[in-house]
């Protein structure tokens, strides 16, 4: 029986975009009479952002702030939960998200759910285009695009020779739709804005190519305006190269499809849509019904087969009342959000359903240097007047009227004055962070989300289970986190500083990364993760144990008449131990006492840095430190810290250090074997 969720809603709404908010809003607006109506909106950032204006931030004509509004200003009444989800269990009707660094995984559970995501996207196809390439989906893509842009500005007027500062201007745009033509514009008029004022760069050194892989740009539009498109781009300066793919990116080439490479330090990325995470999954477990990577849904908004689970927006294949689906607009997402609300509140009084019937008012699409092309109710557009009408319609589309305010005094300004030129460069979170902990501080509770790899500088913490045993003592040099991260990325433990410590904190993703990519490093993780067991884990390998071994202690069951070596031999005396008698680590004594452990191949490898002819002494060699238990320890007991310590084999000595002999864990279980 699943737990009860921390939270319950009437209607869960996933996605914090135009479909997603305008279900909101109507649904709070048509059931403000309903005592025990619920709304919840769970969003990965707090905002909504007008997406066909941040080709505007990034070409420095609007701020940041002005194409963002607050999602709990814009649809009060409702709970804003911000947190990525990380699990829909549609059978339950739980949804499980995840908070942040510091706040464990939230569930959610919901009488409808309205999905609207949004779609993914995804570059990987495009080998170098993720690594290399900006995207335009958000408010900080936008913002860091400027910066890069005025960033390549700034570094060009520092470099004497032009054709190094012809490379260092060269910016390519792939996609040719409305993102992309309006991102090239924008791109053009800053730097043919901003350039007077760098007095080393020429004219002729910045240059903007925009790649297409159809015949003429904005698709959706008729010919002639597509055509008029291309025509304004190029007369403002804009490379434009048609029916070309990009095969390749690099640091500062874009590769094409033909065998022709582009000088490119600043690539930008309009395509590339993929499905979204959480909609794929649910499509690969058969929960829901999903066709290339859409949910397929009724024209009433309701998903296909399902009663209480409706999509819309980018993420749904929404039907269009003059047949096809709907384009994926702001146009279409706000009115096919409006209609799930109402469908939702006819399904909650059990009236009857209503389909789609909305079939568009036009498209508009602004090309920069104040003009635009539209084509609006089987009307053509273009130049000014264009540019007019798109500045007019969006904003008053704009929800909130201060947003709207802010954003016309802002383009009247823009009229007059020059663009703003500041480079704020925006800074983001390094993989890598260090942390100061005291005594008693917790660095994380089992069941939290897990966001880093650790690593101890200086002191120590315990990662304790959850009966307070310490399943690792980790002090300088030692790390702990990857069970979690290689796993589930659920924390399974307690982590608590017990002195003054330092650590050096890996970001999860880039842990990932890194052990994926470096062989050696995936090894290393995968067996240093296995250190990191339940009580529960510890005590079944401990019943595979005969009852009769597990009622013994160390000194019954440990090999008395084992290899070592003294630590005043040298390593050609070691050698021909090893010839004698072959193991792969053997314990190094000095008067009977173990001082540590000598593996044969790290022997070989000093034979081979110093010499065959090696007369070192053996404790010159790095050696291991050993792990040591005392003759009467339990059997049980010696399962457990074997399991936890990550180690192979234990040293048995009395209370002098004195060796009397090696056990192994696998010398146990061959007991259990023969029973």
């Amino acid at each position: 029986m699943p737990k009860q969720p921390d939270r319950i809603f009437k209607v869960a709404i996933i996605g914090g975009g135009f479909a997603g908010v305008y279900c909101a809003r109507e649904l709070l607006r048509l059931t403000e009479d309903v005592a025990d109506m619920t709304v919840g909106i769970i969003a990965s950032e707090n905002h909504m952002v007008f997406q066909p204006m941040l080709p505007e931030v990034a070409g420095g004509s609007l701020s940041p702030q002005h194409v963002v509004n607050p999602i709990r200003m814009i649809c009060r009444g409702a709970e804003v939960l911000k947190g990525e989800v990380t699990h829909i269990d549609l059978e339950h009707r739980v949804i499980t998200l995840n908070g942040g660094m510091f706040t464990p995984q939230v569930t959610v559970g919901f009488e409808h759910l309205m999905l609207a995501p949004g779609a993914g996207v995804d570059l990987s196809r495009i080998p170098g285009m993720a690594e290399h390439a900006y995207l335009m989906r958000t408010v900080g893509d936008a913002m860091k695009l400027r910066a890069a842009i005025l960033s390549r500005l700034e570094e060009a007027n520092l470099i004497t020779n032009p054709r190094l500062r012809k490379e260092l201007l060269s910016f390519v745009i792939v996609g040719g739709g409305y993102s992309g033509v309006e991102t090239a514009g924008q791109i053009q008029d800053l730097i043919q804005g901003a350039r007077r004022f760098y007095e080393n760069i020429d004219p002729g050194e910045p240059s903007v190519t925009l790649i297409h892989s159809g015949e003429r740009l904005l698709g959706m539009l008729s010919d002639s305006l597509g055509t008029y498109t291309g025509k304004c781009l190029t007369e403002m300066g804009v490379k434009i190269i048609f029916k070309s793919r990009v095969r390749a990116v690099t640091a500062r080439t874009v590769q094409l499809g033909d065998g022709v490479s582009l000088s490119a330090t600043l690539v930008v990325c309009t395509v590339g849509n993929a499905p979204h995470p959480q909609i794929k999954a649910l499509g690969a477990s058969g929960s829901l019904p999903v066709e290339k990577g859409k949910v397929v849904v009724e024209a009433s908004g309701q998903v296909r087969g399902l009663t209480n689970v409706w999509s819309a927006g980018d993420c749904a294949a929404f039907p269009k009342a003059d047949g096809g689906n709907c384009p994926e607009t702001a146009q279409f997402a706000m009115r096919q959000g409006a209609l799930v609300a109402r469908n939702i509140a006819a399904s909650f009084a059990g009236r009857a359903l209503k389909p789609f019937r909305f079939t568009g008012l036009g498209e508009l699409a602004t090309i920069g240097h104040r003009k635009a092309v539209a084509q609006v109710f089987g009307m053509r557009f273009s130049g000014i007047i264009a540019w007019f009408m798109w500045r007019s319609i969006y904003l008053m589309k704009l929800p909130g009227f201060d947003r709207k305010l802010r954003v016309m005094a802002e383009w009247t300004f823009e009229m007059f004055f020059p663009r703003d030129i500041n480079l704020l460069t925006p800074s983001f979170s390094s993989p890598l962070g260090e942390m100061h902990l005291e005594p008693g501080d917790s660095l994380f509770h089992a069941g939290e989300p897990a966001q880093s790899l650790y690593a101890v500088k200086k002191g120590n913490v315990n990662i304790t289970d959850a009966q307070g045993q310490i399943v690792k003592a980790a002090g300088p040099g030692e790390h702990f986190g990857e069970r979690a991260l290689l796993g589930d990325g659920i924390w399974r433990f307690d982590a608590t500083a017990t002195e003054s410590s330092e650590l050096v904190a890996i970001d999860g993703d880039t842990f990932k990364i890194l052990a994926q990519s470096i062989g050696s490093l995936d090894t290393l993780f995968r067996g240093t993760a296995q250190q990191y067991h339940l009580p529960e884990e510890i005590q079944n390998t401990v019943d595979m144990i005969p009852e009769a071994t597990r009622k013994a202690c160390a000194s019954d069951v440990m090999t008395r008449n084992i290899a070592f070596l003294d630590a005043n031999a040298t390593v050609q005396d070691a050698v021909a131990e090893f010839q004698a008698h072959p193991h792969s680590t053997y314990p190094v004594t000095t008067n009977g006492c173990v001082i540590g452990l000598l593996r044969r191949s790290v022997a070989y490898e000093w034979l081979k840095n110093h010499g065959l002819t090696c007369v070192d002494k053996l404790q010159a060699l790095p050696l291991t430190k050993p792990f040591c238990i005392t003759a009467d320890t339990p059997v049980p007991v010696l399962v457990g810290t074997l399991m936890r310590s990550g180690v192979s084999k234990a040293v048995v000595v009395d209370e002098e250090k004195k060796l009397l002999g090696m056990i192994t864990l696998f010398d146990l279980l061959k007991g259990a074997q023969n029973a």
